[in-house]
């Protein structure tokens, strides 16, 4: 799910749902479907923090990208997801119900921005897509700065977690067999800046994450982090 990135065409601003109350029914659906979907391999499970704000970055270039992940750390997880994901009715309710922050991206969205900045300080996690949308080469594109204005701004645990296998995901479905996806937690960082960091740290602070999160990956999908 994401922070920046392409414009949204939409003006509507939709509210957060903090109180999450179906999250819970949720993950445990994913929970199943983890097991009879798919054959998911999680590694690093060990790099999670217990307790303490924390920002799951990942990549992404399938829209199943975050569902992976959303009930398989061990902690609660609010994403952070595009407004355009609220104004389709087939998903609509997921994201509402589920407390996804919505996103206007290609502005400076304050409303994200304090809702991202709330759950951090009250010690929960946000998984962001710091690319600020899907990749359309299977490979990761250039990183957006709002990961590391966030992490700078709250002294968040950044963990990056790198994803493999989604985009076969729906063909093995369509042939009613189990697709194999894993993804790999990396050791969690701080992005630690002297003072309030200008656009330029933000930018070097972000090309660190990337190559940080591409580490994790096979060297076919770290793209512009090869």
């Amino acid at each position: 799910m994401q922070t920046t990135g392409k414009k949204s065409s939409f003006t509507q601003r939709w509210k957060w749902n903090k109180r999450a109350h179906l999250r819970w029914l949720w993950n445990a659906g994913l929970r199943f479907a983890y097991k009879a979907f798919m054959h998911l391999e999680v590694n690093g499970l060990q790099n999670v923090p217990p307790t303490g704000p924390v920002i799951v970055m990942i990549n992404h270039v399938n829209f199943f990208d975050p569902v992976v992940v959303l009930a398989a750390l061990g902690r609660p997880i609010t994403p952070m997801a595009k407004v355009e994901a609220f104004e389709e009715p087939l998903i609509r309710q997921l994201v509402m119900t589920y407390g996804a922050i919505p996103v206007h991206r290609g502005t400076v969205d304050t409303s994200a921005i304090r809702a991202a900045t709330e759950v951090l300080n009250g010690g929960g996690m946000i998984l962001i897509s710091p690319e600020g949308t899907r990749s359309r080469t299977g490979g990761l594109i250039k990183g957006q700065e709002g990961l590391a204005y966030l992490a700078t701004r709250t002294n968040a645990t950044v963990l990056p977690v790198g994803i493999v296998g989604t985009p076969q995901l729906a063909p093995m479905l369509k042939r009613l067999r189990r697709a194999r996806i894993s993804f790999t937690i990396g050791p969690g960082f701080e992005m630690n800046s002297d003072g309030k960091p200008n656009r330029e740290q933000l930018h070097q602070l972000t090309e660190d994450a990337m190559r940080r999160l591409a580490a994790l990956l096979p060297e076919s999908m770290r793209g512009e982090y090869k």
